[in-house]
């Protein structure tokens, strides 16, 4: 980028006997409140640049934080400043006065005196929760959440994914973090991931259980790639140590009729049910139209939630020969979820609509088929909720007594699409490709040998399937 500065990456560092240190100048009107000097420099005792990187954002955040709190006429003495901080300084001093000759052995040298008044300052703290963080910095450790933002960031998964993952992963950091003393990165062993699966993660639906489990595994993996943590002896990188090998307990309840049930797609009662009944009185109207579109277009396509409602204009498009007009996908939950999906006929009147503004002109190659939801904070999460106030009030609901979920919900549509694709003759590796479902891995002959389906074979795919006839009786 023109302007930057080729040594913007080193910003506030400086390499000193293969150390990086944090060097920042001192507002002069801060260096006799500081007692510091010129500059507030920290040894952050790690030779790898981007850990220095991280070490010096956060540094100068408290930093900035410390000054400005001097210049707006706060005296800030040390006891004044946070636990994390003095463990900075602390850190800091030792790291300095263990470069520095102690002279004579009879006599108290610089390191040992920054030892002592380190373990002074540490006995001084009333609150245990600020020792731990007094401590954790002295010794240069780190919160377990402290990386999840940087490691879901890069994963490429979908929002859905991202937020449940932030949940589950969340819930082990507070967990971590109410342990005495807390638990940082360094100190979790399989001993303690154990004991969060004894007390957190038995207790949960087994389906529950995969999920958290899953989300520490990527993470503690991610962790491991990136040098966050050491590995024991024998463990691999992609292992997900410690949470490989670690099974959650499950009740072992007697299973009763219908406790197998899973969920399933829409019957054709609640099918016309949501298509074709009046809109609820008491609810938005200007709703209406985006949730009958959306559960039109499912039906009709098998798209999930989010591939609907987050379409760009320019992502309809003529796909490959034979495909004709299709919806683009770019993205989605999974490698599969890229795919050209063929717009049935009985949707070009509700694509055609969308593609234009209410005035009647042509829509941005960039703007949302649904529209009305691009300026959500959560445009799927806000959906879901219209939805699911729709639905039962139509009486759309398959609610089972000991299970959280109903066995129905928007994602019914896209089975119903499956469904009726599949009655109507299609082969089940072309419904696969038009719904965006990775091939089976046992059937080599189809993941390795043969090519997704052409185009001609998904749009016939797509057209065999037909909405129910309204009025028509089942």
């Amino acid at each position: 980028m023109a302007g930057r500065s080729k040594k913007g990456g080193k910003r506030l560092l400086t390499l000193k006997s293969n150390r990086w240190w944090f060097r920042r100048a001192v507002p002069v009107a801060c260096q006799k409140t500081l007692g510091r000097g010129k500059f507030y420099m920290v040894n952050l005792m790690t030779s790898d640049l981007k850990a220095a990187q991280r070490m010096r954002d956060e540094l100068e955040r408290e930093t900035t934080d410390t000054f400005a709190a001097i210049l707006s006429g706060k005296f800030v003495a040390v006891a004044a400043l946070s636990a994390r901080e003095q463990g900075i300084l602390a850190r800091e001093a030792i790291a300095a006065a263990a470069e520095v000759d102690e002279g004579e052995p009879d006599v108290v040298g610089p390191l040992e005196a920054a030892i002592w008044s380190a373990e002074s300052t540490a006995e001084g703290f009333r609150e245990d929760t600020e020792r731990d963080a007094f401590l954790d910095a002295l010794h240069g450790r780190e919160d377990v959440g402290t990386h999840v933002e940087t490691y879901l960031a890069g994963q490429g998964f979908a929002q859905k994914t991202i937020t449940e993952r932030r949940s589950n992963i969340g819930r082990f950091v507070k967990w971590a973090a109410a342990q005495r003393p807390a638990l940082t990165l360094d100190r979790i062993d399989r001993k303690q991931a154990g004991k969060y699966v004894s007390a957190v993660i038995d207790p949960m639906h087994p389906q529950t259980q995969k999920k958290h489990l899953a989300a520490l595994r990527g993470y503690w993996r991610w962790l491991a790639s990136r040098g966050h943590i050491e590995l024991p002896p024998g463990a691999l990188m992609d292992s997900g140590w410690p949470w490989d090998g670690q099974r959650a307990q499950r009740s072992g309840k007697r299973v009763e009729r219908g406790d197998r049930e899973v969920e399933r797609p829409f019957t054709e009662a609640e099918a016309k049910a949501l298509l074709y009944a009046p809109f609820p009185s008491g609810r938005n109207a200007n709703h209406e139209s985006q949730i009958r579109d959306a559960i039109r277009i499912s039906m009709l396509s098998g798209m999930r939630m989010a591939e609907i409602l987050t379409l760009w204009v320019e992502e309809v498009r003529e796909g490959p020969e034979g495909a004709g007009l299709v919806f683009d996908i770019q993205q989605g939950k999974t490698e599969a979820a890229a795919r050209p999906v063929p717009v049935h006929p009985d949707l070009v009147e509700i694509v055609q609509r969308r593609l234009k503004n209410a005035d009647g002109t042509n829509k941005a190659g960039t703007d949302w088929l649904f529209h009305e939801l691009a300026d959500e904070r959560d445009p799927g999460d806000t959906f879901g909720k219209r939805f699911r106030r729709y639905r039962l009030d139509l009486g759309v609901d398959d609610k089972r007594d000991g299970k959280r979920r109903g066995l129905v919900n928007f994602h019914s549509a896209r089975r119903w699409f499956a469904t009726a694709a599949d009655r109507a003759g299609q082969q089940e590796a072309v419904i696969k490709d038009v719904i965006g479902h990775v091939p089976d891995k046992k059937n080599v002959t189809r993941k390795s040998y043969i090519y997704t389906s052409s185009g001609a074979q998904m749009r016939a795919c797509v057209e065999s399937v037909k909405l129910p006839k309204q009025g028509v009786a089942a």
